[in-house]
């Protein structure tokens, strides 16, 4: 499994009605992010923005998942690549999808 030096999950989204915050994701212990509201120059996409942000530990967990089983793999049933992932294999899409998300 990939470590990573995000905040553990999980996290949530919650909106802030009339407080001092829009958008905010956070866990238990931290405010991972607060988003503006749209009066305030935010997009009017904020909210789908700030719900895809909290579900990214979850997200991560389940590529890795994919990831790591070999079962997964479809490689062998259209024997494009031989003993390698071809461009459609889900482990190879989550691989890829993992290595985006935790490069530093």
């Amino acid at each position: 499994m990939t470590t990573t030096a995000h905040t553990p999950g999980p996290w949530s989204y919650n909106r802030d009605e009339g407080g001092m915050h829009g958008h905010v994701i956070s866990t238990a212990d931290y405010i991972i992010c607060e988003l503006p509201d749209a009066g305030d120059g935010a997009s009017p996409d904020t909210e789908a923005n700030a719900r895809l942000i909290a579900a990214a530990p979850l997200l991560l967990e389940s590529l890795q998942t994919i990831a790591g089983d070999e079962e997964t793999c479809t490689c062998h049933t259209r024997s494009w690549y031989g003993t390698h992932h071809d461009t459609q294999c889900p482990i190879r899409i989550a691989t890829a999808a993992i290595a985006e998300a935790t490069r530093l």
